[in-house]
C-alpha cells in the first residue's frame, strides 16, 4: 500500500512539472504578439518579418523532434529537460538585449531548440508514468496548459510591456522557466534506464528500426491539420471580427475563446475517456462542431458569439485524444519517437496554416466566407482520418 501511495505521488508530481513546462513553453511562444508595437519602437522591422519571429521559433520543431526522441531512449532524460530549460532561458535573456532584427532571429532560433526539447519530452513523461486506464485524465490536465499560458500572454504581456518594458517581460519568462528549471533539479526522480549506457554502447544488436503504424501516420495527420485551422484561426480570427464592426478588444476575446474552452473541458473530457474507455467518439463529434462552426461562421449565420464558443469545444477533446490515442498505435520502445513524430506534425500545422489562410485572403481580396469554408473543409478530412484509426493493440494492424 505504501508503494503505490508512493508510486502515486510521483505520477503526480511528474504530472505537475510537466505542466508547468508547457505554460512555460506557452508564454516563451507567445510572449512576442502583444509585444510587437513595442520591440518596433526600439527595433526596426516591418510585419512581414514579425511573422518570421514567430516562425522562427517553430522551424526547430520541425527538423529536431526524431532526434530528441532518440537522445532520451540513449541518455538520462532529466538531464535533457535541464538542458532545455538553460538553453531556453539563454534565447530569452539574450533576444532581450538584441539590438537589430537579425540578432533576435536567431536568438529566437535558439529558444525555440529549448521548446522542441520540451515539446517532445514534457508528454513523454506523461506516458511513462500514467497507464490507459488514467491516461486521459492526465492527459486532459496536461493539455490545459498551453492554452493557459496563451491566455495568460495575451492578456497581460501587452499591459506589463507598457509598465516595465518589453525586454522585462522577456526576463521575466526567463526567470519563471529558471524556478521551473529548480523545480526539475530537486523534485524530478525517474527510473533508472535498464542495462546503462555502456551496455548499450557494447551492446551488437542495431536498433530497431522505427516506421510507424497506419494508425500513427492518420494520428500524426490529425495532428498537422487540427493545427492548420487552429493557428490559422487565431491569426485571422480578430480580423474577421472586425469586419463586422466589433472593437479590438472584444474581437480578440471572441478569437480567444478557442482556446479558452480547452482550459474548462479538456480535464473534463480527460476524465470521460478514462471512465467510458472510449476516446474517438468525442474526437468525430468534436470535429463535426468544427465543420458546423466554422460553415455558420462563413455564411455569417446570427449569434457569432455562440458559433465562437462552439469552435473551442469542437476543439477541446483533440489534442487530449491525440496524446492519450499515442501509446495505442505505437510500440512501448516507440513512444519517445511517436512522441516527436507528433511534434513535427504541431510545427508543421503552426507553420502553414496562417500562411495558407493568409494567401488565400489575398487572392480572394480578403474574402473571409471562402477562407472560412477552407478551414470547414479541413474538418472534413480530419473526420476521414479519424474514421481510420484503429483502437487497441497496435498488432491488429499489422
Amino acid at each position: 500500500m505504501a508503494n503505490r501511495q508512493v508510486q502515486a505521488s510521483s505520477r503526480w508530481v511528474v504530472l505537475a512539472l510537466s505542466f508547468f513546462m508547457m505554460i512555460g513553453f506557452a508564454l516563451s511562444l507567445q510572449a512576442l504578439p502583444p509585444l510587437f508595437e513595442q520591440i518596433m519602437q526600439e527595433v526596426s522591422f516591418s510585419n512581414s518579418q514579425a511573422g518570421i519571429l514567430m516562425g522562427a521559433y517553430a522551424i526547430p520543431g520541425i527538423f529536431l523532434p526524431f532526434v530528441v526522441a532518440y537522445l532520451a531512449s540513449r541518455f538520462d532524460m532529466k538531464k535533457l529537460i535541464i538542458a532545455a530549460l538553460g538553453i531556453m532561458m539563454a534565447g530569452l535573456i539574450a533576444f532581450s538585449t538584441a539590438g537589430s532584427f537579425s540578432l533576435l532571429v536567431v536568438y529566437r532560433l535558439v529558444a525555440g531548440i529549448g521548446a522542441t526539447v520540451l515539446v517532445v519530452l514534457a508528454p513523454l513523461l506523461i506516458t511513462m508514468f500514467f497507464d490507459q486506464k488514467n491516461i486521459g485524465i492526465a492527459m486532459g490536465i496536461f493539455n490545459i496548459a498551453v492554452p493557459l499560458g496563451t491566455v495568460i500572454a495575451a492578456n497581460l504581456f501587452g499591459s506589463l510591456g507598457q509598465l516595465l518594458s518589453w525586454r522585462m517581460v522577456l526576463f521575466g519568462v526567463a526567470a519563471f522557466l529558471g524556478a521551473i528549471l529548480l523545480l526539475v533539479i530537486f523534485a524530478l526522480s525517474l527510473p533508472q534506464k535498464d542495462g546503462g549506457a555502456d551496455a548499450r554502447g557494447l551492446s551488437k544488436e542495431p536498433a530497431p528500426k522505427f516506421r510507424g503504424s497506419r494508425s500513427l501516420w492518420l494520428l500524426a495527420g490529425i495532428w498537422v491539420l487540427a493545427n492548420f485551422q487552429l493557428l490559422a484561426y487565431v491569426t485571422f480570427g480578430p480580423q474577421f471580427y472586425q469586419s463586422f464592426g466589433l472593437a479590438n478588444q472584444k474581437a480578440g476575446f471572441l478569437t480567444s475563446l478557442i482556446m479558452l474552452a480547452s482550459i474548462f473541458l479538456a480535464p473534463v473530457i480527460g476524465v470521460a475517456f478514462d471512465k467510458t474507455g472510449r476516446k474517438k467518439p468525442y474526437l468525430l463529434t468534436g470535429s463535426v462542431v468544427i465543420l458546423l462552426a466554422f460553415v455558420l461562421l462563413a455564411l455569417h449565420f446570427p449569434g457569432l458569439p455562440l458559433w465562437a464558443v462552439a469552435l473551442g469545444i469542437g476543439f477541446a477533446p483533440i489534442p487530449v485524444f491525440v496524446f492519450a490515442h499515442l501509446p495505442e498505435t505505437v510500440k512501448p520502445h516507440e513512444v519517445g519517437m511517436g512522441m516527436g513524430m507528433l511534434t513535427i506534425a504541431s510545427n508543421l500545422g503552426t507553420t502553414m496554416g496562417p500562411s495558407a489562410l493568409g494567401s488565400i485572403l489575398d487572392r480572394t481580396g480578403g474574402n473571409f466566407t471562402v477562407s472560412l469554408l477552407v478551414l470547414a473543409a479541413v474538418s472534413i478530412v480530419i473526420i476521414a482520418f479519424s474514421l481510420g484509426l484503429k483502437s487497441g493493440n497496435l498488432q491488429s494492424e499489422s
